[in-house]
């Protein structure tokens, strides 16, 4: 892994690969390998960029912390590396940072993935996650440095607590970015609902419904994931380049979609 300083903290980063970049952003605790199914799929063709978010494995900084901090690492990064335009690509809490990037700096995006993600929370997603930050700190014979994140517990229930208080407003209304949303029917995390308000208020959005693999589907959907990004990034690419994977005859039934 490589790092770089940010904000005064290291942030662990990883490249593969060559051409039009795409970065990905993973979930609320997971790390950069969160992503090791399309690293393989696409550094073929594209420079691939993952990395840790800060306190999460490799990567320092300490709380408070807010979605909008999370974003801004993510563009320096981006700049550290220099690049121009990229794909970006955020799953989850990933996808709110997403929003906030693409928002902010849409002359920076060329197109966006936005996976099981919300733009405000709802009561139910509200009550979710104040239990998972309850949970932390009340399991019996807690190891602070081992959670199932392999997060410390400090860092986690502040992540928590920085996705309690993220409301997109009308930050989406300003995204003009090519954007493509992807939800699991089964998702019993993120409903796949809260993915269609996001497709409502950026203009141009088109969803797509996975007919199963739940939350993580970019890892339980591997080659359905794969093919929708594949085909996203060949239509918004500055340069029509494509890994050599062939496009699966069963895909068409996997997914209904809505734009």
């Amino acid at each position: 892994m490589l790092m770089i300083t940010t904000d005064g903290r290291t942030l662990s980063y990883d490249v593969s690969g060559a051409g039009a970049p795409i970065v990905f952003v993973a979930g609320l605790g997971d790390p950069g390998n969160y992503w090791t199914a399309q690293v393989a799929a696409f550094s073929s063709a594209f420079q691939v960029v993952t990395f840790d978010h800060r306190g999460v494995g490799a990567s320092e900084g300490q709380p408070p912390y807010k979605v909008e901090q999370w974003a801004a690492d993510t563009l320096r990064l981006i700049d550290h590396l220099g690049l121009d335009r990229v794909h970006l690509v955020g799953h989850s809490t990933g996808g709110t940072i997403a929003q906030v990037l693409a928002a902010d700096h849409s002359d920076r995006v060329a197109s966006l993935v936005l996976g099981a993600t919300w733009a405000r929370l709802d009561a139910r997603l509200r009550k979710l996650f104040a239990f998972r930050k309850r949970a932390l700190y009340e399991q019996v014979g807690f190891d602070r440095r081992s959670t199932s994140w392999r997060t410390p517990q400090e860092i986690a229930a502040a992540r928590i607590d920085a996705l309690l208080t993220y409301d997109a407003a009308e930050r989406l209304r300003s995204i003009r970015n090519p954007t493509l949303l992807i939800a699991a029917a089964d998702d019993l995390l993120v409903p796949w609902q809260l993915s269609e308000l996001i497709a409502e208020e950026i203009a141009h959005a088109c969803l797509v419904k996975l007919d199963h693999g739940g939350h993580r589907f970019p890892q339980t959907r591997v080659e359905a994931y794969n093919t929708l990004l594949l085909e996203f990034f060949r239509t918004h690419s500055e340069r029509d380049v494509t890994p050599e994977r062939p496009r699966p005859a069963s895909l068409q039934t996997s997914y209904s979609g809505r734009s």
